[in-house]
């Protein structure tokens, strides 16, 4: 059952995946966790280029005397979200959003993006992800913190519910764990 073979998966898997959003520029964290001494946010093409910065940032780490988990590696990912992917895709259409992003971008349905944040920290893509809006930032973050958020608590990620309330006007449903 197990996918993986290294020593340092069975660590990495043990600290859920953080979760960030940029408001206009300012990253604000929506999850409860453990400080690290440096933060890196990156902006990658895909998930294997992001895994490989990850993995060199965190090389680069170790070869300066430091643990290699404290250094937490942000990959941006671009969001456009809908009730249906349908809805989602057209909307952005409608947008003038740059053809090509500037990191990853992920336009679809609040649980298919839930799903994503979920595998970028399975396969060690990266510790955390910055969401960043394409459209509305209202619209966006309201549906990550009614849907992303839940979907993630069900599997072990807290957030703090007046960071994300904070962050996206919503308050979520009193299921979160830490205020």
């Amino acid at each position: 059952m197990s996918h993986s073979s290294d020593t340092n998966s069975d660590h990495s898997h043990a600290v859920p995946i953080r979760v960030a959003l940029d408001l206009n520029g300012q990253w604000t964290e929506l999850t409860e966790s453990t400080p690290s001494s440096e933060m890196v946010r990156i902006r990658a093409e895909d998930l294997r280029e992001a895994q490989n910065l990850r993995t060199r940032l965190r090389a680069e780490a170790v070869e300066t005397g430091k643990d290699a988990d404290d250094v937490a590696v942000f990959l941006d990912i671009e969001i456009h979200i809908a009730d249906d992917a349908r809805t989602a895709r057209r909307e952005f259409a409608s947008l003038d959003a740059p053809v090509v992003p500037a990191s990853i971008r992920y336009i679809g349905t609040p649980v298919g993006l839930a799903g994503l944040i979920a595998d970028v920290k399975a396969a060690d893509v990266a510790d955390g992800v910055t969401l960043i809006a394409v459209g509305s930032q209202e619209a966006n973050f309201g549906k990550v913190a009614y849907g992303v958020v839940p979907w993630l608590e069900d599997r072990g990620v807290a957030f703090s519910a007046s960071k994300v309330a904070g962050a996206t006007g919503v308050r979520p449903a009193s299921r979160v764990l830490a205020s």
